[in-house]
C-alpha cells in the first residue's frame, strides 16, 4: 500500500517517457506505479503520504490524480480523495470486449496502410521482446512489460488515426494492469508472447482476417487467465470471511469485546 511508497518514486524511470511539465511527471509516475500493482487496487491515496513519496506539491498531485481519475486508473470518493480503482470480473471483461473492437479496427487500417517501414518496426519490435523473454526465470518484468507494449503498439501504429491511438493505449493501460495483478497473484503461464509469431507472420502477409482472428484469441486467452485468477482470489476471500466467530468473548482487562461489533462491555462479576 501507500507505506510501500514511503521513498522516492519507485517505478523504472527507464521506461517512462520524459515529462514537459511537474503535473506530467508525477503522472506518470502514479500511472506506472498503479499499473505495476506497486499501488493495489482499493488503496487510498492520501495527499500528504504522495507528497513525501513523489516529492511533489499539492497542486500537481491533484492535476495527475483528476487526469488518472479521467483514464479509469483512479476513482473520485466524493470529498474524500482518490483510491486506486477496484477490480472485478465484470470489469475486465468490459475491458476486453471494447478492447477487442478496438484493436482491431486499428490493426486492419493498419495492415492497410503500412509500408516496408511498418513491417520493419513490427519485426524489431518482435524480437526484442524475444529477446528479454529468453533470459527465462531471470527475465526484467519492468522490461519486457515495455517492449511487449511496444510490440502491440507497433501493429496498430499506421491505423492514420490519432482518436483510435489514444483509445488504444487507454484500454491497454487497463488490460495490462489486470494482467499484471494477475501475474503477481500466482497466475500460472502468464500469457506471455502468446500467438507473437503467429501475428506477425499473419501481418506482414497482409492477410488482415487472420490477423484479426489471431489478435482476438490472444486476447480472449489472457483475459481467460485474468478472470480464472481473479475468481481463485475471490473465493480464498469468501472463505475466509465465511471462518465461524468464537461463541467465547475475549477478556480484555474486565472487560469483553461484543461479538461482531468490536465495541467494549463493561463486564460484570459473576454473582457468588
Amino acid at each position: 500500500m501507500l507505506e510501500n511508497l514511503q521513498q522516492p518514486y519507485l517505478a523504472d524511470r527507464g521506461t517512462i517517457k520524459e515529462p514537459s511539465t511537474l503535473g506530467n511527471e508525477v503522472f506518470e509516475k502514479l500511472r506506472a506505479d498503479i499499473l505495476s500493482s506497486r499501488l493495489q487496487p482499493g488503496t487510498k491515496l492520501r495527499f500528504q503520504s504522495l507528497r513525501d513519496a513523489y516529492g511533489v506539491g499539492l497542486s500537481p498531485l491533484r492535476e495527475a490524480l483528476s487526469r488518472l481519475a479521467e483514464n479509469r486508473l483512479v476513482v473520485a470518493t466524493g470529498q474524500r480523495g482518490f483510491r486506486v480503482a477496484a477490480v472485478s470480473v465484470h470489469d475486465i471483461l468490459d475491458i476486453s470486449m471494447v478492447r477487442k473492437e478496438i484493436e482491431s479496427l486499428a490493426l486492419r487500417l493498419s495492415i492497410q496502410n503500412g509500408d516496408d517501414a511498418w513491417e520493419a518496426r513490427v519485426v524489431a519490435a518482435h524480437h526484442r521482446v524475444m529477446l528479454v523473454e529468453k533470459a527465462g526465470k531471470q527475465v526484467n518484468e519492468e522490461e519486457w512489460e515495455q517492449r511487449h507494449r511496444e510490440f502491440h503498439h507497433e501493429l496498430v501504429s499506421c491505423c492514420n488515426s490519432t482518436c483510435l491511438l489514444h483509445i488504444h493505449q487507454l484500454l491497454s493501460d487497463l488490460f495490462d494492469r489486470y494482467r499484471r495483478l494477475s501475474a503477481r497473484s500466482g497466475l500460472p503461464d502468464a500469457p506471455r508472447g502468446l500467438m507473437h509469431q503467429k501475428i506477425v507472420d499473419a501481418a506482414l502477409s497482409r492477410n488482415v482476417e487472420l490477423t484479426v482472428e489471431l489478435m482476438l484469441a490472444h486476447i480472449d486467452e489472457a483475459t481467460r487467465l485474468i478472470v480464472d485468477a481473479l475468481s481463485r482470489s475471490e473465493a480464498r476471500r469468501k472463505t475466509v470471511n465465511a471462518r465461524p466467530v468464537p461463541k467465547t468473548s475475549r477478556r480484555v482487562t474486565g472487560k469483553e469485546t461484543l461479538p461482531d461489533t468490536g465495541l467494549l462491555a463493561v463486564r460484570r462479576p459473576a454473582v457468588r
